[in-house]
């Protein structure tokens, strides 16, 4: 799968950018990471066109703990399923934390990225989601 179209158009159209004309998919990797990120921080019904995508908001599920891991678990592995077609064998694991008094919910995910010439590459990504529902990728 190639780069996404809006990463295309946004280095075709930054005139500061040395790979104005020659963007390519050398860093399918970090566009992959660049739309979990944005994927995951944002929230269910905030895109007119496709109301589904994004997550659900944590602030509905914060009452339901336990269950709340599960429910996020979930959530999170159905949005990359269903809008990152370039990773593939998606796995979301809840990892306990020491930040239990900060309400931190930590996941790993786990997937092969799906490479232009059909090979795949195994990826890892830690997540934390916050109390407010922000999420932060580290690799």
């Amino acid at each position: 799968m190639a780069a996404s179209l809006l990463t295309r158009l946004e280095h075709a159209a930054d005139p500061n950018s040395l790979e104005r004309h020659t963007w390519r998919d050398n860093d399918i990797e970090g566009a992959v990471s660049q739309h979990l990120a944005r994927m995951l921080n944002t929230r269910q019904g905030s895109c007119l066109t496709c109301p589904d995508y994004g997550l659900i908001e944590v602030s509905e599920i914060l009452n339901d703990f336990p269950d709340a891991i599960g429910i996020m678990q979930r959530a999170i592995k159905n949005s990359i399923q269903t809008y990152e077609p370039r990773l593939k064998n998606v796995q979301v694991r809840h990892v306990k934390n020491d930040y239990t008094h900060e309400m931190m919910l930590v996941f790993e995910i786990t997937a092969q990225l799906q490479l232009p010439d059909g090979r795949r590459q195994s990826l890892r990504f830690a997540t934390n989601v916050d109390p407010s529902g922000n999420v932060k990728m580290g690799g």
